[in-house]
């Protein structure tokens, strides 16, 4: 009868620690999701930057031909 009761103190404190593990488990992939959320939203921000950016250097190379422009209609003019 005490071996008996000995095996069941075991059993309970062996599915304590299994229920523990899966909490634990469970835990790290509700983070590993919310990890892998986060790093899907930086590299569509990080997609946007890199679009914005090269817009503002094809807007800049414009202004650049542009003020070529006007440099040489000035220096024609004077």
């Amino acid at each position: 009868m005490d071996l008996l009761k000995q095996l069941e103190a075991k059993m309970q404190v062996l599915v304590q620690q299994r229920n523990q593990l899966k909490d634990e488990l469970d835990a790290l992939k509700a983070a590993g999701a919310a990890g892998n959320q986060e790093l899907q939203t930086l590299r569509a921000r990080l997609e946007e930057a890199v679009a914005e950016k090269t817009a503002l250097e094809m807007d800049r190379e414009a202004v650049k031909e542009q003020v070529s422009a006007i440099l040489r209609a000035l220096e024609a003019l004077g």
